[in-house]
């Protein structure tokens, strides 16, 4: 009952924490659970140290949108790669890697990167189409590279380390941004785009020294978490204070009417992810109430006989639900549902965790809900349809490198393993 109900209410487009929040209400109301029990559930689903990490998180993205950073890293991109076939896009993708470093988040990533390369792309004659697909695609990369706000949510509800998924998604997030280079500049080459000039010395100096500050946030960051100078969650606040200062101080474009503006977004974004979280967790504890998970394992067992039919199955279902809900929500959904599978079958959870938010990655870029399309098409002034038209060649070769990181997981265990 509790998944026809959320199914019916995401039909009829009730928002994500409405439909999941609602369903499990009345499946907990009709299974005659106290509402007390529904209120102290969404309560401890948000109640922990580590999940304060996201709103710190998405602030800290949003004041680096603001400050500036975002047009300075593609400046720099541009004067790095833009001399060779295909350059520009190509340093569409690279600034889309760093900046998901900064922000640790998929939507904020193409609005950030695409609202500049997109209409830069279609002023040097690429199709419109392949602008909006290229950066959507490179968008996903945002929930992929650590910091990572959905591989954070994954590692608080599994109970695996934060750290180890952080390092193991560098690995997978570099892979799969080459692959959208070679992409780019296949295409590129099969149209025949012209490079530009290759500049000089001094102006990609001057590039750098204008980016140097975007660039050292994930350095600071992330080394801190796996030197143990902080916790993700520490790290977040200090990514915050250090937005602020070259913000306010070091690229001087942010200013205390900005900062109420960019405060405010983050209050409304993280608000819905942290409603999104409490909805989910009373909709995982309900399932696990009545014993679903166990079911399922045990249905699944009959079918996944080796880990390798497991993660075909897996895959197909995550890329299947990636299209109708949020990647946080799934994660909060899915992993108590699929976690003593994994365990039984001997995957490792930290390459599980890796290759599960790959595919929600994805499901971003595919309708109905993926997110992605909906924040190009806003970006872009163009249809939703058409924006998925050209994010498909690149879901593709998403899905076939999404295939090469599941089966050989050394790509993402390498780092942790010899590092952590």
């Amino acid at each position: 009952m509790i998944i026809v109900i959320f199914i019916l209410l995401m039909l009829l487009g009730a928002p994500i924490a409405a439909a999941i929040g609602l369903s499990s209400f009345i499946a907990m109301f009709q299974g005659n659970i106290s509402i007390d029990t529904f209120g102290r559930t969404m309560f401890s689903g948000i109640d922990s140290f580590t999940l304060m990490a996201i709103p710190f998180f998405v602030f800290a993205g949003d004041l680096m949108l603001a400050g500036g950073t975002s047009k300075r890293l593609i400046d720099l991109a541009k004067k790095l790669v833009g001399w060779t076939t295909g350059g520009l896009p190509i340093a569409g993708v690279l600034s889309s890697m760093v900046f998901a470093a900064l922000s640790g988040s998929s939507p904020a990533t193409v609005a950030a990167i695409g609202s500049i390369m997109i209409p830069s792309l279609k002023d040097a004659g690429y199709s419109p189409r392949f602008a909006v697909g290229l950066m959507c695609a490179a968008g996903s990369l945002g929930i992929i590279i650590p910091p990572s706000i959905t591989l954070l949510v994954y590692g608080a509800i599994a109970e695996v380390s934060i750290s180890k998924l952080f390092i193991a998604g560098i690995i997978p997030g570099i892979f799969i941004g080459i692959v959208l280079m070679v992409v780019s500049y296949i295409i590129a080459k099969k149209q025949g785009h012209q490079p530009d000039k290759r500049v000089s010395l001094k102006e990609l100096w001057i590039a750098a020294k204008g980016a140097i500050w975007g660039i050292m946030m994930p350095v600071i960051i992330l080394g801190g978490i796996y030197k143990g100078y902080f916790t993700p969650t520490e790290a977040a606040a200090v990514a915050i204070v250090y937005s602020l200062l070259i913000g306010f101080f070091v690229y001087k474009e942010l200013s205390i009417k900005k900062l109420f503006t960019v405060t405010k977004r983050s209050v409304v974004t993280s608000a819905m992810i942290m409603f999104i979280i409490a909805s989910a967790k009373t909709f995982s504890w309900y399932l696990t109430y009545e014993q679903l998970p166990t079911k399922l394992a045990s249905n699944i067992m009959e079918f996944a006989t080796t880990p390798f039919i497991f993660l075909i199955i897996v895959t197909i279902v995550l890329l299947l639900v990636g299209m109708f809900m949020d990647s946080s929500a799934a994660v909060l959904i899915l992993v108590p549902l699929f976690l003593p599978i994994v365990i039984e079958m001997g995957i490792d959870p930290i390459h599980f965790g890796v290759i599960m938010i790959i595919n929600l990655a994805i499901g971003m870029l595919t309708p109905p809900f993926g997110l992605n399309l909906y924040v190009a098409s806003g970006i872009s002034n163009m249809s939703v349809t058409s924006v998925t038209r050209g994010a498909i060649p690149f879901i593709i070769v998403l899905i076939i490198t999404l295939l090469v990181l599941t089966f050989i997981p050394q790509i993402s265990l390498f780092l942790p393993e010899k590092f952590m």
